[in-house]
């Protein structure tokens, strides 16, 4: 896909300038200017179809989150090409240094819990974890990884598994925007119905949250301060699940790309699940 042509197609303009970032993990990202306006253009890399997303669906999640993205202004569902405008002086969660940008992240994260969606959008999407799991281990000629008492730890969690939450299931740094006058959490490509436990242990283990007090900071926020003592327990058991979910993740992405970060999350994962 020649991107430079779908831009003059769809903007109607060969007047413009496009720098790439250092943003993304599996998708490159842009910053388009078209007469002094800003836009962030998300392109998905070379084998993106091998992670079984489906674009007609996020485009259909992207009405429901208008309130807590940043605006879409193109959404090609064919390509997976999101054009949304250019928000200036936004940080990442890494990069603010607000103490309380853990609560500020349970806010969003319990917005988006909170909503419902129709029966159409809501029913036939599942982000089933378990599924997922042996779908990108059937993907991988050679495993790089190990997770000891992976099986019996899988089979025992599936009892606990309730996916009846609309959830965002990839809340890395970068998905997590901060500014002076609102809050954002964007990238919806894998959002669909899952456990709600999903989200929080996506959001601790992502970004490395290990500090109790960083974390009831979140929970008292999330839970309106009636936090159910052993949910901790369950969190950590769901990040658990996780790192072996983004684990067989990073090894596929590993061998079809040739990437050194999807070898670097794959062991990183590991390490993490051993402990």
């Amino acid at each position: 896909m020649n991107l430079e042509k779908w831009i003059e197609e769809k903007f109607n303009t060969t007047k413009y300038t496009l720098g790439k970032t250092d943003k993304g993990i599996s998708n490159h990202n842009y910053i388009l200017t078209i007469n002094d306006t800003k836009y962030m253009i998300r392109v998905p890399k070379k084998n993106h179809e091998s992670l079984g997303l489906q674009h007609e669906h996020e485009k259909e999640i992207l009405t429901l989150v208008s309130d807590l993205d940043v605006p879409t202004v193109l959404f090609d569902e064919k390509e997976g090409i999101k054009v949304t405008h250019y928000i200036e002086d936004v940080k990442t969660f890494d990069e603010c240094k607000d103490k309380d940008k853990f609560a500020r992240c349970a806010n969003l994260m319990k917005s988006l819990h909170n909503k419902k969606a129709p029966l159409f959008i809501f029913n036939p999407f599942v982000f089933n974890p378990f599924g997922k799991i042996e779908f990108y281990k059937s993907q991988i000629k050679e495993c790089i990884l190990s997770f000891p008492n992976e099986e019996n730890f899988l089979e025992a969690l599936k009892k606990e598994y309730k996916p009846n939450t609309l959830c965002h299931n990839d809340f890395v740094q970068g998905n997590i925007l901060y500014s002076d006058t609102k809050d954002y959490l964007i990238d919806y490509e894998y959002a669909a119905k899952n456990d709600y436990r999903f989200d929080i242990a996506s959001f601790f283990s992502e970004n490395n949250i290990h500090y109790i007090d960083q974390r009831d900071q979140f929970y008292q926020t999330y839970f309106d301060g009636e936090i159910d003592p052993m949910i901790d327990v369950q969190v950590q058991a769901f990040e658990r699940m996780e790192d072996i979910l983004w684990g067989y993740w990073a090894n596929m992405l590993y061998e079809q790309r040739g990437e050194q970060i999807y070898f670097d999350i794959a062991k990183d994962k590991e390490k993490h699940y051993r402990g």
